[in-house]
């Protein structure tokens, strides 16, 4: 997701591929997720931070797929696709932190 942010992204030739694959990696985590959430208890902090992990997933390709839409593209989104991604990749860090 970072490179597909990355400076000229948009506007590369694979861009559509890109898109498309970042689109089914997303699914397959979102399923896998999924999965792990369905194996711990709903009161534990483990189920907490998968919990928090899909949510910005969910954030962050609900923006990506903004700025890609007619007239999306632009300077504010682009700062809204950072701002989620950057939530993403630390709930994903977290989700990979040993619980305390």
């Amino acid at each position: 997701m970072s490179v597909a942010e990355a400076p000229g992204g948009l506007a590369a030739a694979d861009a559509v591929a890109r898109w498309a694959d970042i689109q089914r990696r997303a699914d397959d985590l979102a399923q896998t997720l999924y999965a792990l959430r369905e194996q711990v208890p709903p009161d534990s902090a483990d189920r907490a931070r998968i919990d928090d992990t899909l949510a910005s997933l969910q954030a962050v390709r609900s923006a990506m797929g903004a700025e890609r839409a007619p007239g999306g593209a632009g300077y504010e989104q682009a700062g809204v696709v950072r701002s989620r991604l950057a939530s993403f990749e630390s709930s994903l860090r977290a989700l990979g932190a040993p619980a305390q």
